[in-house]
């Protein structure tokens, strides 16, 4: 007797449920990018496909932020200007070094300190020309 097409079909949805759910798991679905924040992140920066949001953060100088990167692909946190395609991308206060968090793979974070005030302008080199990019504006500690 033939099985019900129903039958057949939420049966393989299942199984193709439980194939997806595996192949992705090392796809950045786990890691510290989707647990709590660190205890001494002052802000958080959520990396989606090719963007930061917020865009902005303000802190005050020694403050930490931390870029998690919960999307599916690589990306980075640079303020290099040596690196920028678009000068305008990067930007330091007067005292600071530039810097580079290197690849940041799916479901990893990311954490700098910020200890001179002022504001820095950074980007994602792999995703510079569609925009990612954003500011980090560090006030002087009270």
């Amino acid at each position: 007797m033939d099985e019900p097409i129903c039958h057949r079909a939420s049966g393989g949805h299942v199984a193709a449920v439980v194939s997806l759910a595996i192949a992705l798991s090392g796809c950045g679905l786990s890691g510290p990018a989707h647990g709590p924040p660190a205890a001494n992140a002052a802000a958080v920066v959520e990396m989606g496909f090719e963007s930061f949001s917020p865009t902005d953060v303000t802190i005050r100088a020694g403050d930490t932020v931390e870029w998690r990167n919960t999307s599916l692909i690589t990306h980075t946190v640079t303020d290099d200007p040596k690196r920028a395609t678009d000068p305008s991308d990067a930007g330091l206060p007067p005292g600071a070094q530039p810097f580079d968090s290197g690849d940041i793979p799916a479901g990893q974070v990311y954490l700098r300190r910020f200890t001179v005030p002022g504001t820095y302008q950074y980007f994602c080199t792999r995703h510079e020309a569609e925009g990612m990019s954003g500011t980090v504006v560090v006030k002087p500690a009270s």
